[in-house]
């Protein structure tokens, strides 16, 4: 295999997110929701992922990429994403924990697979 090793300078917002017993399916609705209605208007914005366990449905890690700490503030102040947020919260047990994050490494099998510098 080919890997291609590079550092990059990504900003990356993880949610821990524990859904409320019965609001498991609403919270995937709402990230398709955002997707649909939300991820043309921010800028910056790289690509997100929606993880659950398989032992545990109601706990999820939501992965949303951004080019730089500057795009996913300006998307965090969007008053349409900040309605988006309160109504994810509105599906969960508690608060989500917020942990912001900056890309260090990342491994790529081809070139074909890295961004362009």
């Amino acid at each position: 295999m080919n890997y291609l090793w590079d550092r990059m300078t990504d900003f990356v917002q993880v949610l821990v997110l524990r859904a409320r017993h019965g609001e498991e399916d609403a919270v995937v609705a709402l990230h398709e929701d955002w997707q649909r209605r939300l991820r043309g208007r921010t800028n910056g914005y790289l690509y997100g992922e929606l993880f659950t366990r398989p032992n545990d449905p109601s706990t999820f890690i939501s992965v949303a990429r951004y080019e730089s700490e500057e795009a996913c503030r300006a998307a965090a102040d969007d008053p349409e994403q900040a309605a988006w947020y309160s109504r994810l919260v509105s599906l969960l047990d508690s608060k989500p924990c917020n942990v912001d994050l900056r890309s260090a490494w990342r491994c790529f099998e081809d070139a074909a697979a890295s961004p362009a510098p």
